[in-house]
C-alpha cells in the first residue's frame, strides 16, 4: 500500500513532467546563430550569416547574405544557402556554415573585409522585455561637440494581418536626425513596408552601429516566425546611408 508520502510524491512527479511539457511547448522552434562577417573596405558593402538545426528534422542549415547599404538590398549573386537536408542531418550547424563559406569563400572575401567595430556600436537590446515598438535613441558620436550635438532617434514600425500560420507581416524603420535644439533635421524610411513576410508574427532591433566612416548604418533585425509548435528565430538586416 502507497503511503501519504508516495503519493505526494507521484503528484509531485506528474506536476513537474506536466510544468516541463508546458515549458517545451511555450519554447519549441529552432533559433538561428547570427554571425557578423564584417563591412567592406569602402564600408557600403556588410555581410553577415546565420545558422541552425531546425527543432523538428534536427536537420543542420546555413545562410550568408552580403548587403549593398545604400540601395538596402543584396548584391547581384550576394545570397548563399545550405538547406536543412538529409545530407546535414550528421553535421553541426557550424560545420554547414563554414562549408558553406568556404565553398563560396572569394565572392564573399571581396566585401567582407572588417568585422564591425564595438566601438562604433550606437545600440545592443539589453532588456528582453523591452516592446520592440519603443523608440531607440542614441548619439552621432562622430559630431558630440558644444556647437553641434546631433542625435538619432530609431522606431519599428509593424503592420500585420491575421494570426498563427495565416500571419502576413511588413515592417520598416523610421529613423529621424535630432540637432542639439531638438529640431529634426533629417528623416529617413528604412526598409520595404510594401513587403508582406508570411508567417513572421515579429519584428525586434537588436543591433545598430555604423561603419569606420560613420556613414554607413546597419540595424540588425530578429525576426519571430510562426512555427506549430512555438516560434523560430531568424535574423534579416535593414540598412542605409546616414544623411
Amino acid at each position: 500500500m502507497n503511503t501519504i508520502q508516495d503519493k505526494i510524491a507521484k503528484k509531485f512527479f506528474l506536476a513537474s513532467i506536466c510544468i516541463l511539457c508546458t515549458a517545451f511547448f511555450l519554447f519549441a522552434g529552432d533559433v538561428a546563430e547570427f554571425k557578423d562577417l564584417g563591412f567592406s573596405e569602402d564600408g557600403t558593402k556588410y555581410s553577415f550569416a546565420q545558422y541552425g538545426i531546425e527543432d523538428k528534422t534536427f536537420q543542420a542549415w546555413a545562410e550568408i547574405y552580403v548587403v549593398d547599404i545604400p540601395s538596402n538590398n543584396f548584391v547581384k549573386n550576394g545570397v548563399f544557402s545550405t538547406k536543412a537536408s538529409v545530407q546535414t542531418a550528421s553535421k553541426t550547424s557550424m560545420t554547414v556554415f563554414q562549408e558553406l563559406y568556404d565553398k563560396n569563400k572569394a565572392f564573399i572575401e571581396r566585401y567582407a573585409k572588417k568585422r564591425a567595430s564595438i566601438d562604433k556600436t550606437l545600440y545592443i537590446r539589453a532588456n528582453e522585455s523591452k516592446d520592440a515598438g519603443e523608440i531607440i535613441r542614441f548619439k552621432d558620436y562622430e559630431k558630440i561637440t558644444s556647437q553641434d550635438d546631433v542625435t538619432y532617434s530609431l522606431q519599428r514600425i509593424i503592420h500585420k494581418t491575421g494570426s498563427g500560420e495565416k500571419t502576413e507581416s511588413s515592417f520598416y524603420i523610421n529613423l529621424e536626425k535630432i540637432d542639439a535644439n531638438g529640431v529634426v533635421i533629417a528623416t529617413q524610411l528604412i526598409g520595404t513596408p510594401q513587403l508582406k513576410r508570411k508567417g513572421v508574427l515579429d519584428y525586434t532591433i537588436e543591433r545598430v552601429f555604423v561603419d569606420e566612416s560613420g556613414k554607413n548604418l546597419v540595424i540588425i533585425v530578429e525576426k519571430k516566425i510562426y512555427d506549430p509548435r512555438g516560434s523560430s528565430i531568424r535574423y534579416m538586416v535593414e540598412a542605409a546611408e546616414l544623411k
